[in-house]
């Protein structure tokens, strides 16, 4: 994550200051070239926690959705990316871009939903006592109040005016998973937090901040638009803050599925010295 912010802003800080041109494909290269990096790291790793959980089909079943979220966030890295100028001119933008684009959005935002669904119901059959708190349900009822303004003033939507009607309720309904998801991914804060520490803690931690910067980052975008079209502006402040934010998104996907492979890592770790030290004291 480090490296891919670090060397787009070695690409995009001089154009922002204006001492060199602004070299746009070579940052939307660099951009979906990282991205993609990161969530194809998170799906081979997601694979193969979910292969730990033969026995536990729900958690199984989590990690497969949130593989799936990776492969369609692959997909949307491809679609959103400008090195399709080559192939068709104006597609950045374009009506097209923005059907394609939620096209993805839609079943990744639902596999998403499903991955934290499938999750919180394992842990709440285990039992172990975890509680929600008062103000979990208040910030959950505040998620649901702002979808319920970002439906309302719709026109700060990016697919608001789109001709393609399927575009903009595609976009409505990616918007609607998403809460849903954010509000999971509170409830699955809250289990973190209860479990005091750790790497399934932070794994879940981590799963939380990716599905509420993605919230938090379409609500702002929505906002701007609205009150600044200089928005649009690829070399505004405002713009690279936002670019900024939606590029670290995707590895905190990644960061979440490592951490939990992790854990296994370190289990076979300790397994193995635990037989090391037996052995030697049998010998």
């Amino acid at each position: 994550m480090v490296l891919n912010l670090g060397l787009w802003l070695m690409l995009h800080l001089p154009a922002y200051l204006g001492l060199i041109p602004h070299y746009l494909q070579a940052e939307g290269g660099l951009r979906t070239a990282a991205l993609s990096i990161a969530y194809a790291l998170a799906l081979v790793l997601n694979l193969e926690v979910a292969r730990e959980y033969l026995n536990a089909p729900w958690l199984r079943l989590a990690w497969l959705a949130l593989a799936g979220n990776a492969v369609f966030s692959i997909v949307r890295m491809i679609i959103e990316s400008t090195l399709l100028l080559h192939i068709y001119p104006g597609y950045p933008g374009s009506p097209l871009a923005g059907l394609l684009q939620h096209l993805a959005i839609v079943p990744a935002n639902a596999f998403l939903l499903l991955g934290l669904l499938s999750m919180l119901w394992a842990y709440h059959q285990l039992g172990l006592g975890f509680t929600i708190k008062w103000r979990d349900y208040l910030a959950i009822a505040g998620i649901f109040a702002l979808l319920a303004a970002l439906l309302w003033f719709r026109q700060g939507l990016s697919e608001a005016r789109s001709p393609f009607v399927a575009a903009r309720i595609l976009q409505q309904s990616g918007l609607v998973m998403l809460s849903f998801a954010a509000a999971v991914s509170l409830i699955l804060d809250r289990i973190a937090n209860q479990m005091g520490g750790g790497k399934l803690a932070l794994t879940l931690r981590f799963l939380t901040l990716y599905t509420l910067m993605r919230g938090v980052l379409v609500l702002m975008q929505a906002l701007f638009r609205l009150m600044s079209p200089g928005l649009n502006d690829p070399l505004s402040l405002v713009s690279m803050v936002l670019d900024i934010c939606w590029q670290a998104v995707p590895w905190f996907a990644a960061l979440a599925a490592a951490y939990r492979a992790e854990m296994t890592q370190h289990a076979a770790r300790e397994l193995a010295q635990h037989r090391a030290s037996r052995a030697a004291m049998a010998s």
